[in-house]
């Protein structure tokens, strides 16, 4: 229950002198105004402004502390105002609804000032309106911040959705919405596309012998040859398991097979060494298939071929490049 105290004491006259709006403010010329001005308590946990209301008052914090909440559904996240702070200047001038709620952190003692009163202040005091739009220019800048931070939070959110967190490479949901964007901007341009699979040989084996950290740790170094085989201009995610997928823009189907038989060698190639409790060393192959956008093809298509040519390299032997 918010209690509404008739009548201002010396004290109170000392923490309106004290607050921002009213700083350097000569309080006698403004003593009649500020009369008119209503105090009252509001106990800790009550709401004093609740979002999506019209608002009549500016509001002053005396004592105590108030919590603003800019998004209801995300209670860990608010901005706290102490003593002498404001609150409710935006939806006031505006004339729209509350943007936030507002709730006492603690038991507090503010001033209420209504709309009129409000601008004959502004009216009477060049030092008021100076520390008014203070004010102001202190909560565009924090809702500003808020902006800012809630993009790098979407951003982080987003690169954490489209990559995956064992080998760093981008994963099949990034990968299926790219690649469908590749595929539209070839077709448009007449530029050739490919599309290459990749999976592991015998990945099973290797997880039974060494255990599932071990294997981790191979996904791990195989991603990395494959970062350093692929050109500037190509894409590499992992498609999933132990299958990685390339997508070669602007190459010709002799050209992808070319680049896929390239990373076949140099995975064939590579000593995989990792020393755990006990020092491992671990020769890995790769089977791949190849694939070439076609007019009318979409994803599925491209997929569906990719897979099939990569079907084809496990049965004719594994570690060898089939197209299709």
């Amino acid at each position: 229950m918010i209690n509404i105290t008739p009548k201002m004491s010396e004290q109170d006259h000392q923490l309106i002198h004290q607050s921002k709006i009213f700083r350097a403010v000569n309080i006698e010329d403004l003593f009649h105004l500020i009369e008119e001005c209503e105090l009252f308590a509001i106990p800790s946990g009550q709401t004093l402004i609740h979002a999506n209301t019209r608002n009549e008052h500016f509001y002053v914090v005396l004592t105590g502390s108030m919590k603003v909440y800019l998004d209801a559904e995300i209670s860990e996240q608010f901005i706290s105002l102490l003593p002498g702070d404001c609150a409710g200047e935006l939806s006031l001038f505006d004339g729209a609804s509350t943007s936030a709620q507002v709730v006492a952190a603690s038991d507090s003692r503010l001033l209420r000032i209504n709309e009129e009163t409000l601008w004959r202040l502004v009216r009477a005091s060049h030092s008021f309106s100076r520390n008014l739009l203070f004010v102001l220019a202190k909560r565009l800048r924090n809702d500003n911040m808020a902006i800012i931070n809630g993009l790098r939070h979407q951003q982080e959110l987003e690169n954490i959705a489209n990559v995956d967190g064992l080998t760093g490479l981008f994963n099949r949901r990034w990968m299926n919405e790219y690649f469908k964007r590749q595929i539209s901007r070839a077709l448009n341009d007449n530029k050739p596309l490919a599309l290459v699979l990749a999976d592991l040989d015998h990945f099973k084996k290797i997880n039974d012998i060494y255990g599932h950290m071990v294997g981790d740790e191979v996904l791990f170094a195989v991603a990395s040859v494959l970062t350093q085989q692929i050109r500037p201009t190509d894409l590499l995610a992992r498609f999933g398991g132990e299958e990685f997928a390339m997508i070669l823009p602007d190459t010709s189907p002799d050209e992808a097979k070319q680049i896929a038989e390239r990373v076949r060698m140099a995975i064939a190639s590579t000593l995989l060494q990792f020393d755990n409790d006990v020092h491992h060393e671990i020769h890995v192959t790769l089977s791949l298939g190849v694939t070439s956008l076609m007019l009318g093809d979409d994803i599925n298509n491209l997929l569906t071929r990719a897979d099939h040519a990569l079907y084809k390299a496990k049965e004719n032997g594994r570690n060898r490049v089939e197209a299709g």
